[in-house]
């Protein structure tokens, strides 16, 4: 007898296409988890480098960005910050400075370097360029006038320097007249205000040196103050040759 080879029924073939399919389901299901996770990971790196870039340039801003911003614009430059310890330096105060007139004179003598060669005042040439009032028309050079200002810092210096010299002249028995009691009103006035515009917050506690003695202020560098003074100073004032009763 002749056996037939045996031929798949439509049954079987839908079987079998349907195993089949399954295994290709089940073979295809990883690869798409594996393609959705790789995708995900993808997303997740752009996320990160983006966040890491965001980071970097918002580190890089706030580092460029001035600390402190001034309300008007102003050709004096943001000046680096010092700390620096209120000492009672005999060179510039003492107890026996008020003694005599003359040993006054010789104590603010000492004052004189605190300031810049011109006293205080600076060549602003751009000054339209700033929010700035009228300049005053001072003295460059020996030749020359152009616009100028008065630095407040070294203005206050003086006011203070004017009311220790008049300060012992009513001590030693000195009539005050009218011109030296209006200039003391305005340096008072003028250092008040001073006082209250730098509006030092430093908290002082004790120290062992007295009231405030001891404590440590920050504060503008004042080297770096008088450098750039002495920078766009006006015609120079001091000199060597300036005798010893001299003051700002």
């Amino acid at each position: 007898m002749i056996h037939k080879e045996h031929e798949p029924s439509e049954e079987g073939e839908a079987f079998l296409s349907e195993s089949r399919a399954s295994e290709d389901a089940s073979t295809s299901v990883p690869e798409l988890r594996g393609s959705r996770r790789r995708g995900a990971i993808w997303y997740l790196r752009i996320l990160v480098e983006v966040a890491m870039a965001v980071a970097i340039v918002f580190l890089l801003f706030s580092h460029s960005k001035p600390a402190r911003e001034t309300i008007r614009t102003t050709p004096v430059p943001r000046l680096p910050r010092k700390i620096y310890k209120f000492v009672n330096d005999p060179k510039y105060t003492h107890e026996d400075m008020f003694f005599n007139e003359t040993t006054t004179l010789h104590t603010l003598h000492s004052w004189i370097p605190l300031s810049t060669k011109s006293r205080g005042y600076v060549v602003i040439n751009n000054h339209q360029n700033y929010e700035l009032p009228e300049p005053y028309q001072i003295q460059i050079d020996r030749h020359t006038e152009g616009p100028g200002y008065m630095m407040s810092s070294f203005h206050q210096l003086h006011c203070l320097s004017y009311l220790a010299n008049h300060f012992q002249r009513g001590y030693g028995g000195v009539a005050l007249d009218e011109e030296v009691a209006h200039h003391a009103a305005h340096c008072f006035n003028y250092i008040r205000q001073g006082i209250m515009c730098a509006a030092d917050t430093t908290l002082e506690g004790k120290t062992g040196d007295g009231p405030g003695e001891g404590s440590e202020h920050e504060c503008t560098d004042y080297d770096a103050l008088l450098e750039w003074a002495n920078e766009h100073a006006a015609m120079e004032w001091r000199n060597e040759l300036m005798p010893p009763e001299s003051i700002l």
